[in-house]
């Protein structure tokens, strides 16, 4: 019997919109164990303290994203989020929102088996398809990128194949072709997103001093 993926296709998006889960998330084993191995994440995460540093000047740079949006939007706040790899840093992700309901930006990846017929356990293997769907926010620029091992970028796109761009939701499919990290990530903006130069830390500081948005999907591992 496949494992149970509901949480992360679904619990995850209802816990950060603040929306309550149903009964299955409180009864279904795999589900709760997801669920637990999340929330011990973010608890490692918060006691992390010094072994962590954001990268230099990103004060300045988050000021000026802040202060570029502010006259459309007044209100906002800050999420952390923690790329993985040993180079990557802290980065913040500053969130303008409405005073109205806002579209949430947010990236999820999901992991398909691929053809090959032995498996090892139950972690990603080479062949596997890493499939994204990020919502934009309704910002006019948005992009799917993925990194390996953070310093190679192995997936650029946009609006053209293998993206696939409808509204508010930008979809695309990468097969995961050799063993090492695959950091997703969904960058979107009002104005033009500047080009990368194929490491996360560089293109991320890069987009984040051009008023970008930067959502980080959970990092795969294949084995």
């Amino acid at each position: 019997m496949n494992p149970c993926d509901r949480f992360e296709n679904e619990g995850l998006l209802l816990l950060e919109r603040g929306l309550p889960l149903d009964d299955h998330f409180g009864t279904c084993p795999d589900c709760l164990r997801t669920r637990e191995a999340y929330e011990r994440l973010e608890r490692e995460l918060a006691s992390a303290g010094a072994r962590y540093r954001p990268p230099a000047g990103w004060q300045s740079r988050v000021r000026a994203a802040v202060a570029a949006r502010r006259v459309r939007r007044p209100r906002w706040r800050l999420r952390l989020i923690v790329p993985a790899g040993v180079t990557a840093a802290l980065l913040l992700l500053v969130l303008l929102v409405s005073n109205q309901e806002p579209i949430p930006v947010g990236l999820h990846a999901e992991v398909k088996l691929g053809s090959g017929p032995v498996r090892r356990g139950r972690e990603p293997h080479p062949g596997d398809v890493l499939r994204l769907r990020g919502t934009t926010g309704g910002s006019p620029h948005a992009e799917l990128r993925v990194y390996l091992n953070d310093a190679d970028l192995v997936l650029r796109c946009s609006t053209a194949p293998p993206c696939r761009r409808r509204e508010d939701s930008l979809e695309a499919s990468i097969v995961l072709s050799s063993i090492g990290s695959y950091q997703p990530v969904l960058l979107v903006s009002d104005r033009p997103l500047p080009e990368p130069v194929a490491n996360l830390d560089d293109d991320a500081a890069a987009a984040i001093a051009a008023g970008a948005l930067i959502e980080m999907g959970r990092q795969i591992d294949v084995r």
